[in-house]
């Protein structure tokens, strides 16, 4: 059963940034299957693993989007993107100290940035990354 379902309003016209969205929802739900499971100990790990690499490859394949674009909200999209590493570098490093700190409540925080961050920001980047490729050759790929 599912409980995190794509919403199609997240899209972003970007077929490669909406796939890495899907899939992170999709991550977030097994963290969340995990947790209820209240035996998260071989589950969460490579979660977390993914996670500390999803943030990283996807914020900067965003990231090159937007600077191949000239996108003017590049900095501060990217000082978002670079708080969002450094709190799950310390979610991480939390889990390893005290797995406790793993909980609904931290499975709400990332699915509520995640969705907030997609509808708030990655949504006008898209905007303008769709717009400034169809005056342009592609060149953001």
């Amino acid at each position: 059963m599912s409980v995190l379902i794509w919403n199609p309003e997240w899209e972003t016209g970007i077929p490669l940034i909406d796939q890495q969205h899907r899939q992170l929802l999709g991550q977030f739900e097994m963290l969340l299957v995990a947790i209820r499971e209240g035996n998260p100990g071989d589950q969460i790990p490579p979660l977390l693993a993914f996670l500390s690499d999803y943030v990283e490859s996807h914020f900067s394949t965003e990231e090159k989007h937007m600077q191949a674009t000239r996108y003017p909200g590049f900095i501060d999209h990217k000082v978002i993107h670079d708080d969002m590493r450094v709190q799950v570098a310390k979610l991480v490093d939390d889990y390893q100290k005290d797995p406790s700190i793993m909980t609904v409540e931290v499975f709400d925080f990332l699915t509520d940035w995640l969705v907030g961050h997609i509808n708030e920001h990655d949504r006008s980047m898209a905007r303008h990354i769709v717009w400034f490729e169809a005056r342009e050759p592609r060149i953001s790929s």
